[in-house]
């Protein structure tokens, strides 16, 4: 069987590159203005549209990329191996237990100075007013199950209105604070490095609301020059770090972000080298370009450079464990034997792809993840055959037509639904429909417990397997609640939960890992979904870019990159 490397050069004529950096460490800057002008400029395209600038709000990779380069949380995370970096917070220290970690501000850390708000200190107060934010359920924060609930002492007391205040948060002076957790800080602390914990000034939110863009970032948003597709940003010369010589940073003039049409506009106009930095590129799009332009590719150096990287994403199908035939476990179990995942890859996805997906839900981005000792499903049609004739339905004899949902709006969803519906029908002789909805109503009908298998996927919100493992986690599920996301099918093993909380609770990373590597499999043994690939991310990068290392999270941080 195929195993597909860590690190995933497509190979297309063999040109692929690998566009890595040496990063350097940081530390503290005393200067005091902003600044705009310069000619050191990165230009990245994107396709997927911005909604906001709040950090509270983020619901797509972009809107990362946008809010990452203003605002900035207490915690960082190095792209290059996902360790935690210091951020706002010079230093941390978690009690003996795990369940308390005091906080240690940058006295030279300051608010951008922007829209007539002056640059200053950021302080512990300032922190408690954001998890305040952050532990308010509401409109303005989506990201309060993720921060907050069952992780801060006191957070859902607050959030209930039971207490003002949320206990577990104790200021001890202006630039020390502490917070109490429920579990072990391990996995709290991974969490704090995505944008959506960054750090709000309370002074600029009473004005801007939801409409923030007052960071603590290293690059300022021009709101003049700035439109909803089209984000300009401007070196941030009051931001506190430095390199290992002690020159500040960012190297950067300016990052600007467009939002495209489509991925031919942003191709087209990165051959022109009015970008240097395009992100999803398409395999056959991404073909095309290579063969088209392949002196800019063989070049010594190239011109251009292909990243394609391995990403925290699964893309698996959710089976209706609630419906006759897939509430029987050997059904479940047969169709997953019967597809053949690197088939879909090759002929389906050209190849585009981190790996399939035999080693459970879990992608292998994690070091520390042992998903190979995990038994999932590679293709083996004769055991597939003989669980579908145990479930009563040789040679796939009466068994009933399945419906297939996907999301509407993707060509590659479609190709993916196809060739499933040919593999069950040739390994299994099952009919399948499929069909095209939008994600709202696609959402409604798992939870109406209608449909049989849907197209779904899973992006980690902080680098941590329990962002995956927390979708199944069925402790808190009522089957008749009208939003159980994003458990649609309201599973609830009680072994699963019970490893998956222990895992939360463990004192390292890797302890956690290891009781998340059970509920893993428990997983794969109800064979609840039908894990099919763990996704990368094609991007195309000038070679003009200098230290550009891109992260699994699709985080970019452009602090050190330079240009020629």
């Amino acid at each position: 069987m195929q195993i597909y490397n860590k690190t995933t050069f497509l190979s297309v004529s063999a040109l692929l590159l690998l566009f890595s950096c040496k990063n350097s460490d940081s530390s503290i800057n005393e200067n005091t203005n902003s600044f705009k002008g310069g000619n050191k400029v990165v230009r990245i395209a994107e396709v997927v549209p911005v909604k906001n600038t709040f950090p509270h709000q983020i619901i797509n990779y972009v809107e990362g990329i946008v809010i990452a380069q203003m605002h900035e949380g207490l915690l960082k995370m190095n792209p290059k191996d996902m360790t935690i970096m210091p951020g706002i917070a010079e230093k941390w220290d978690v009690s003996a237990d795990g369940k308390t970690v005091v906080f240690t501000l940058r006295k030279n850390a300051k608010f951008q100075a922007n829209e007539g708000f002056e640059a200053k200190p950021i302080t512990s107060k300032d922190v408690k007013f954001t998890f305040e934010l952050l532990c308010t359920e509401g409109n303005n924060n989506v990201h309060y199950e993720t921060v907050c609930k069952d992780r801060i002492v006191g957070a859902n007391d607050f959030r209930d209105k039971k207490a003002t205040t949320i206990t577990g948060f104790k200021i001890i002076d202006d630039y020390t604070f502490s917070i109490q957790l429920i579990n072990n800080a391990s996995i709290f602390l991974e969490i704090l490095t995505n944008p959506v914990a960054s750090i709000i000034s309370e002074e600029a939110y009473k004005t801007q609301k939801d409409k923030l863009v007052i960071g603590a970032g290293p690059f300022i948003y021009d709101t003049k020059a700035s439109t909803p597709k089209h984000f300009v940003f401007y070196k941030n010369i009051n931001y506190y770090a430095v390199d290992k010589d002690g020159n500040p940073l960012p190297y950067l003039d300016s990052v600007i972000v467009d939002v495209l049409a489509n991925t031919e506009e942003s191709l087209i106009k990165f051959r022109e080298g009015k970008y240097d930095h395009i992100g999803s590129v398409p395999s056959n799009q991404l073909k095309n370009i290579v063969e088209s332009n392949i002196n800019e590719f063989k070049g010594s150096p190239p011109k251009f450079i292909i990243d394609q990287r391995p990403e925290m994403i699964s893309s698996y199908y959710t089976l209706n464990i609630n419906k006759a035939p897939l509430n029987d476990i050997k059904v479940r179990q047969a169709i997953n034997y019967a597809i053949d995942k690197n088939k879909i890859i090759d002929k389906v996805l050209f190849g585009q792809a981190y790996g399939p997906a035999i080693y459970g839900l879990v992608p292998p981005s994690f070091s520390y993840y042992k998903n190979s000792e995990i038994k999932g499903y590679d293709v083996d049609i004769e055991k597939a055959k003989k669980l579908l004739s145990e479930a009563g339905f040789a040679d796939g004899k009466n068994f009933p037509e399945l419906q297939l949902i996907v999301n509407g709006g993707n060509t590659r969803n479609n190709s993916v639904a196809a060739e499933i519906q040919k593999q069950l029908k040739t390994n299994l002789n099952i009919n399948v429909t499929f069909e095209s909805m939008a994600s709202g109503d696609k959402y409604q009908f798992q939870l109406d417990g209608k449909g049989d298998i849907f197209s779904d996927g899973w992006v980690a919100d902080y680098p941590s397997p329990e962002s995956f493992l927390s979708v199944f986690y069925g402790a808190n599920i009522k089957p008749n609640e009208p939003h159980r996301y994003p458990n649609t099918m309201a599973y609830n093993n009680k072994e699963y939960n019970n490893y998956y909380e222990q895992g939360r609770n463990a004192s390292s990373r890797d302890s956690a890992a290891k009781y998340f590597v059970k509920a893993d499999q428990v997983l794969m043994n109800d064979a609840v979904i039908i894990p099919l690939i763990y996704e990368s991310n094609c991007r195309l990068v000038s070679n003009k870019l200098k230290n550009y290392f891109s992260s699994p999270l699709r985080n970019f941080d452009f602090t050190k990159v330079k240009v020629d």
